[in-house]
């Protein structure tokens, strides 16, 4: 687990409630020394815990460089203050929670909980079948849209299933009716080929549909769809 917090009084407070809940944690004081770890691919955290404000910059920088990462990072943010606007922006990056200091122990469990679970359920998404691929089958239909749901919060809002999210992503993002269409299927679990059929196109018009696709939506491949698609399920 990755701790960046700057005030040392505060940050050895949250590491001893970690490490008592079980947690290996790597502590930084500063953007720059967390960002570098955040980049380097022998650093693997399930869950990072981000201060807002930093020395030398601000944390949802080092939130946008997380959720870059080949291996999912839930991202809990901490602040001392209550602003709107870097809220929004946290948000929009799939930050999972925000924890105000100072934050009690309780409180500080109950988030970690939920996000380390939330990590091993993406890990489990994101980790190709046998054979290495991670294109998934027709059995991954049920998978995307349970994992969306158990992600969506408290049972008491309304969840929407991965291809509603994918139709609202498409009025909020400019999808074209085709590429909607070419998305919900990867939402479901569908192959290029596959998807392409039940269009009626050609196999290289459906690359191409999901890669403007794709392009607006700021992503670059299946998994970081799939991710972005968690992530956004998870701020609603």
């Amino acid at each position: 687990m990755l701790l960046v917090e700057d005030e040392q009084a505060v940050g050895d407070a949250i590491a001893d409630c970690l490490e008592q809940l079980g947690c290996e944690v790597a502590s930084s004081s500063d953007l720059g020394s967390a960002t570098a770890r955040a980049r380097n691919p022998e650093d693997i955290f399930d869950v990072a815990i981000v201060d807002i404000e930093l020395p030398d910059g601000n944390g949802l920088e080092l939130v946008e460089a997380l959720r870059s990462r080949a291996q999912p990072c839930v991202t809990l943010v901490l602040t001392g203050h209550e602003e709107v606007e870097w809220a929004r922006k946290a948000a929009a990056l799939g930050v999972a929670g925000f924890l105000r200091k100072p934050v009690s122990a309780r409180k500080l469990s109950s988030a970690v909980a939920k996000a380390i679970e939330r990590s091993r359920e993406m890990r489990e998404w994101l980790q190709p079948r046998e054979g290495g691929s991670s294109d998934y089958g027709e059995d991954a239909k049920i998978v995307a849209e349970a994992l969306v749901a158990d992600l969506g919060g408290p049972r008491s809002r309304p969840v929407r299933t991965a291809k509603e999210q994918v139709r609202a992503l498409s009025l909020e993002f400019g999808l074209t009716a085709r590429q909607t269409e070419a998305l919900e299927r990867v939402s479901e679990g569908h192959r290029d080929r596959q998807i392409a059929e039940d269009m009626g196109v050609s196999y290289s018009r459906v690359r191409q549909l999901l890669a403007a696709g794709f392009g607006k939506l700021g992503v670059k491949s299946r998994n970081d769809f799939i991710r972005f698609l968690v992530e956004r399920q998870g701020s609603m």
